[in-house]
Protein backbone atom coordinates (compact mmCIF):
# COMPACT_ATOMS: atom_id res chain seq x y z
CA UNK A 1 0.00 0.00 0.00
CA UNK A 2 1.57 3.78 -0.89
CA UNK A 3 2.43 5.50 1.99
CA UNK A 4 0.00 8.15 2.71
CA UNK A 5 0.91 11.46 1.38
CA UNK A 6 1.10 14.27 4.12
CA UNK A 7 -0.62 17.47 3.53
CA UNK A 8 -0.10 21.68 3.93
CA UNK A 9 -2.31 24.16 4.17
CA UNK A 10 -0.29 27.53 3.30
CA UNK A 11 -2.74 30.31 4.09
CA UNK A 12 -1.21 34.40 3.45
CA UNK A 13 -2.50 36.96 5.54
CA UNK A 14 -2.33 40.47 6.25
CA UNK A 15 -3.65 42.54 8.95
CA UNK A 16 -6.67 39.88 9.65
CA UNK A 17 -6.72 40.35 13.58
CA UNK A 18 -10.23 40.42 13.38
CA UNK A 19 -10.77 36.63 11.38
CA UNK A 20 -7.76 34.69 12.07
CA UNK A 21 -8.49 33.25 15.39
CA UNK A 22 -11.75 31.92 14.45
CA UNK A 23 -10.03 31.08 10.75
CA UNK A 24 -7.24 29.17 12.46
CA UNK A 25 -9.93 26.99 14.43
CA UNK A 26 -11.16 25.51 11.29
CA UNK A 27 -8.33 24.80 9.75
CA UNK A 28 -6.33 23.57 12.46
CA UNK A 29 -9.67 21.24 12.55
CA UNK A 30 -9.07 19.70 9.50
CA UNK A 31 -6.58 17.56 10.20
CA UNK A 32 -3.53 18.88 7.79
CA UNK A 33 -0.39 17.52 8.69
CA UNK A 34 1.17 21.31 8.90
CA UNK A 35 -0.74 24.33 8.75
CA UNK A 36 1.22 27.58 8.12
CA UNK A 37 0.52 31.08 8.35
CA UNK A 38 2.78 33.69 6.81
CA UNK A 39 2.36 37.08 7.39
CA UNK A 40 2.84 39.83 5.35
CA UNK A 41 4.23 42.56 7.60
CA UNK A 42 0.48 43.41 9.33
CA UNK A 43 0.28 46.68 11.33
CA UNK A 44 -2.43 45.20 13.58
CA UNK A 45 -1.69 41.81 15.97
CA UNK A 46 -2.47 39.23 13.47
CA UNK A 47 1.07 37.90 13.75
CA UNK A 48 0.84 38.01 17.78
CA UNK A 49 -2.25 36.17 18.14
CA UNK A 50 -1.00 33.07 15.47
CA UNK A 51 2.06 33.05 17.84
CA UNK A 52 0.61 33.64 21.12
CA UNK A 53 -2.82 31.16 20.63
CA UNK A 54 -1.83 28.75 18.13
CA UNK A 55 1.67 27.12 18.87
CA UNK A 56 1.25 24.13 16.84
CA UNK A 57 0.56 26.63 13.96
CA UNK A 58 3.56 27.27 11.69
CA UNK A 59 3.87 31.63 11.44
CA UNK A 60 6.76 32.82 9.55
CA UNK A 61 7.09 36.49 8.31
CA UNK A 62 7.49 37.74 4.77
CA UNK A 63 9.36 40.82 4.16
CA UNK A 64 6.14 42.66 2.76
CA UNK A 65 2.74 41.49 2.01
CA UNK A 66 2.59 39.96 -1.61
CA UNK A 67 0.94 37.11 -2.13
CA UNK A 68 3.03 35.04 -3.82
CA UNK A 69 5.48 35.86 -1.75
CA UNK A 70 4.19 34.57 0.96
CA UNK A 71 2.79 31.29 -0.12
CA UNK A 72 6.54 30.79 -1.54
CA UNK A 73 8.02 31.35 1.70
CA UNK A 74 5.08 29.10 3.44
CA UNK A 75 5.73 26.35 0.56
CA UNK A 76 9.50 26.60 1.15
CA UNK A 77 9.15 25.87 5.02
CA UNK A 78 6.79 23.33 4.76
CA UNK A 79 8.11 19.38 4.54
CA UNK A 80 4.52 18.07 3.19
CA UNK A 81 4.08 16.18 0.06
CA UNK A 82 0.63 17.85 -1.01
CA UNK A 83 0.65 21.99 -0.70
CA UNK A 84 -2.91 23.55 -0.40
CA UNK A 85 -2.83 27.22 -0.67
CA UNK A 86 -5.60 28.48 1.08
CA UNK A 87 -7.32 32.26 2.27
CA UNK A 88 -8.07 33.16 5.42
CA UNK A 89 -11.50 33.81 5.15
CA UNK A 90 -12.59 30.75 3.31
CA UNK A 91 -13.57 27.55 4.79
CA UNK A 92 -12.66 24.20 3.10
CA UNK A 93 -14.87 21.25 3.52
CA UNK A 94 -14.47 18.93 6.48
CA UNK A 95 -13.41 16.09 4.27
CA UNK A 96 -10.71 17.90 2.29
CA UNK A 97 -7.17 16.63 3.01
CA UNK A 98 -8.67 13.23 2.74
CA UNK A 99 -10.29 14.57 -0.81
CA UNK A 100 -7.16 16.20 -1.81
CA UNK A 101 -5.12 13.04 -1.21
CA UNK A 102 -7.47 10.45 -2.71
CA UNK A 103 -6.88 13.49 -6.14
CA UNK A 104 -2.82 12.87 -5.68
CA UNK A 105 -3.43 9.07 -5.01
CA UNK A 106 -5.27 8.71 -8.69
CA UNK A 107 -2.20 10.24 -10.50
CA UNK A 108 -3.47 14.47 -10.83
CA UNK A 109 -0.81 16.71 -10.27
CA UNK A 110 -2.71 19.29 -8.67
CA UNK A 111 -6.28 20.66 -9.12
CA UNK A 112 -8.96 23.20 -6.94
CA UNK A 113 -12.33 23.12 -5.32
CA UNK A 114 -15.17 24.73 -6.79
CA UNK A 115 -16.65 27.26 -4.60
CA UNK A 116 -19.56 29.16 -3.20
CA UNK A 117 -20.51 32.41 -1.64
CA UNK A 118 -21.24 33.70 2.10
CA UNK A 119 -23.48 35.94 2.72
CA UNK A 120 -24.90 34.83 -1.15
CA UNK A 121 -27.08 36.45 -3.47
CA UNK A 122 -28.75 35.71 -6.52
CA UNK A 123 -26.87 37.36 -8.76
CA UNK A 124 -23.64 35.56 -6.95
CA UNK A 125 -25.66 32.31 -7.40
CA UNK A 126 -25.54 33.06 -11.11
CA UNK A 127 -22.34 33.93 -11.19
CA UNK A 128 -20.72 31.14 -9.66
CA UNK A 129 -22.63 28.56 -11.52
CA UNK A 130 -21.23 29.80 -14.67
CA UNK A 131 -17.71 29.89 -12.66
CA UNK A 132 -17.88 26.95 -11.40
CA UNK A 133 -19.63 24.63 -14.69
CA UNK A 134 -17.60 26.72 -17.30
CA UNK A 135 -14.54 28.27 -16.24
CA UNK A 136 -13.52 25.99 -13.51
CA UNK A 137 -14.72 22.54 -14.81
CA UNK A 138 -14.76 22.54 -18.43
CA UNK A 139 -11.69 25.30 -18.55
CA UNK A 140 -9.79 23.76 -15.71
CA UNK A 141 -8.84 27.62 -14.80
CA UNK A 142 -8.09 27.67 -11.25
CA UNK A 143 -7.68 30.90 -8.90
CA UNK A 144 -7.12 31.68 -5.25
CA UNK A 145 -10.26 31.15 -4.17
CA UNK A 146 -10.76 27.98 -5.56
CA UNK A 147 -7.89 26.80 -2.85
CA UNK A 148 -5.19 25.89 -5.51
CA UNK A 149 -3.59 22.56 -4.40
CA UNK A 150 -0.34 20.48 -6.14
CA UNK A 151 2.13 17.90 -5.42
CA UNK A 152 5.34 19.16 -4.15
CA UNK A 153 7.47 17.80 -7.06
CA UNK A 154 5.18 19.67 -9.37
CA UNK A 155 5.52 22.60 -7.43
CA UNK A 156 9.31 22.69 -7.38
CA UNK A 157 9.32 22.09 -10.84
CA UNK A 158 7.29 24.72 -11.77
CA UNK A 159 9.53 27.00 -9.31
CA UNK A 160 6.45 27.96 -7.14
CA UNK A 161 4.36 31.01 -7.99
CA UNK A 162 5.79 34.07 -10.49
CA UNK A 163 6.31 36.60 -7.89
CA UNK A 164 4.11 39.29 -9.19
CA UNK A 165 1.82 41.64 -7.56
CA UNK A 166 -0.96 40.69 -8.87
CA UNK A 167 -2.44 37.38 -10.85
CA UNK A 168 0.09 34.91 -9.57
CA UNK A 169 -2.99 32.14 -9.05
CA UNK A 170 -4.05 32.45 -12.80
CA UNK A 171 -0.53 31.97 -13.97
CA UNK A 172 0.50 29.48 -11.64
CA UNK A 173 -2.57 27.50 -13.18
CA UNK A 174 -1.65 28.13 -16.79
CA UNK A 175 1.58 26.04 -16.05
CA UNK A 176 0.16 23.33 -14.01
CA UNK A 177 -2.05 22.65 -17.06
CA UNK A 178 0.38 21.93 -19.16
CA UNK A 179 2.46 19.63 -16.11
CA UNK A 180 -0.20 16.97 -16.09
CA UNK A 181 -4.00 15.95 -15.43
CA UNK A 182 -5.96 18.59 -13.18
CA UNK A 183 -8.34 17.34 -10.73
CA UNK A 184 -11.59 19.80 -9.69
CA UNK A 185 -13.38 18.65 -6.22
CA UNK A 186 -17.12 19.29 -6.41
CA UNK A 187 -17.77 19.87 -2.55
CA UNK A 188 -16.96 23.66 -2.53
CA UNK A 189 -14.56 25.90 -0.39
CA UNK A 190 -16.91 28.58 0.92
CA UNK A 191 -15.69 32.13 0.12
CA UNK A 192 -16.32 35.09 1.55
CA UNK A 193 -18.51 37.28 -0.48
CA UNK A 194 -17.39 40.49 1.88
CA UNK A 195 -15.14 42.14 -1.05
CA UNK A 196 -18.34 41.80 -3.41
CA UNK A 197 -20.68 43.25 -1.00
CA UNK A 198 -18.81 45.94 0.17
CA UNK A 199 -17.67 47.30 -3.79
CA UNK A 200 -21.04 46.48 -5.27
CA UNK A 201 -22.07 43.36 -6.36
CA UNK A 202 -22.74 43.75 -9.95
CA UNK A 203 -19.35 46.32 -10.36
CA UNK A 204 -17.38 44.04 -8.29
CA UNK A 205 -18.06 41.26 -11.05
CA UNK A 206 -17.58 43.26 -13.97
CA UNK A 207 -14.12 44.24 -12.43
CA UNK A 208 -13.41 40.69 -12.21
CA UNK A 209 -14.41 39.71 -15.86
CA UNK A 210 -12.35 43.03 -17.27
CA UNK A 211 -9.40 41.79 -15.14
CA UNK A 212 -9.54 38.06 -16.87
CA UNK A 213 -10.08 39.57 -20.46
CA UNK A 214 -7.31 42.43 -20.11
CA UNK A 215 -5.38 39.09 -19.06
CA UNK A 216 -6.14 36.26 -21.41
CA UNK A 217 -7.12 38.50 -24.47
CA UNK A 218 -5.54 42.38 -24.45
CA UNK A 219 -2.09 40.89 -22.45
CA UNK A 220 -1.95 43.44 -19.92
CA UNK A 221 0.32 43.62 -17.17
CA UNK A 222 -0.72 42.56 -13.88
CA UNK A 223 0.25 46.29 -12.65
CA UNK A 224 -1.90 47.61 -14.47
CA UNK A 225 -4.86 44.78 -13.68
CA UNK A 226 -4.34 45.41 -10.13
CA UNK A 227 -4.94 49.32 -10.11
CA UNK A 228 -8.16 47.89 -12.15
CA UNK A 229 -9.25 45.50 -9.88
CA UNK A 230 -8.20 48.02 -7.07
CA UNK A 231 -11.00 50.60 -8.65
Amino acid sequence: MDQKQTVAIIIPVHNESGVVGEALKHFVSLGADEVIIVDGKSSDETYKIVKEEFPDVMCYQAAFPERSLQMNLGARKSKSDVLIFAHIDMKLPLSAIQMVREKVQKGFVGGGFKKSYNPNSWVLRAYIYLLNQFYLTRMHCLVGTNAIFVTRAIFERMKGFSEVVFLEDMMFSECLKKQGRIAIVDQPVIVSSRKYFRNGVIKQILRNVRVVLGYKILHESPVKLHEIYQG
